[in-house]
């Protein structure tokens, strides 16, 4: 068996969070969950709100180090408040992954679930740059607010801002640790409706009939997740992964009208 790795989750007390925590717990891992309520399964728990960078700071203070993965799972939907969003998708998950990736082993692997909704990030490149460049939490969630006015895009562009600074952060930690992001379509969690209520069923709807007539399950998107933490994944970094049966890609080339 492997040895046994210490794992810090992000959002591990349900939904996607949780599954990922179940496969790594499986796995004989040290489990530590960062979530604003605790998990019934065996994992240590930190309580930490990724919309505060000072509960941040002290959660990354109390972990175990050194730490050899971080999976960034916690997110909201649109239909929270946009600085929310910015905070709890974004900038806080920046934070922590900044504070704590000096206290990775080498080799380490940091993955964050970011989504399709972030798709058609290089059409918005200019204002995710300037949403990414910002130096701070408070800076960025108050530029990002005073540019987005509804829960939506800031969904959408805390999700493109993921995937992009995963880029840049893949780059600079290039040969300490790597980073990649994952991007589900819709999946089966206790947070779908409000996907459903942010975007639309007109929006979500073609995704699950292009992905055979359903939506992801959590243990299908946490599947990936394990993959890209393991040193099966070494050659893959700065990479954005799309896990929805094919249906964003399929949806862009009926758009184009070239299939």
């Amino acid at each position: 068996m492997a040895k046994p790795r210490t794992v810090v989750i992000t959002g591990g007390a349900s939904g996607i969070g949780e599954a990922v925590v179940q496969r790594f717990v499986a796995r004989g891992d040290e489990v530590v969950i960062l979530d604003r309520r605790p998990s019934d399964l065996p994992a240590r728990y930190i309580e930490t709100d990724l919309n505060d960078r000072a509960s941040i700071d002290a959660a990354v203070d109390a972990l175990p180090h050194p730490v050899d993965v971080l999976c960034n799972v916690a997110g909201v939907s649109g239909s929270s408040s946009v600085p929310l969003i910015l905070g709890v998708n974004f900038f806080g998950l920046r934070h922590l992954t900044e504070r704590l990736v000096p206290c990775m082993n080498a080799g380490g692997s940091v993955v964050s679930v970011a989504s399709t909704a972030g798709w058609y990030w290089r059409e918005h490149l200019e204002d995710v740059a300037k949403l990414v460049s910002t130096p701070d939490f408070e800076t960025g969630v108050e530029a990002g607010a005073a540019r987005l006015d509804n829960g939506k895009d800031a969904y959408t562009r805390s999700k493109e801002a993921l995937i992009v600074w995963t880029s840049h952060a893949a780059q600079r930690y290039r040969g300490h640790v790597r980073v990649n992001t994952v991007s589900p379509g819709p999946v089966e969690t206790p947070l779908l409706p409000e996907f459903y209520d942010s975007m639309g069923h007109a929006e979500l709807d073609p995704l699950t009939e292009l992905a055979g007539g359903r939506n992801g399950r959590p243990d299908e998107i946490a599947a990936v997740v394990e993959f890209l933490a393991g040193s099966d994944a070494s050659w893959i970094n700065g990479s954005d992964v799309v896990v929805d049966a094919g249906a964003e890609l399929a949806f862009e080339l009926t758009q184009t009208r070239t299939v």
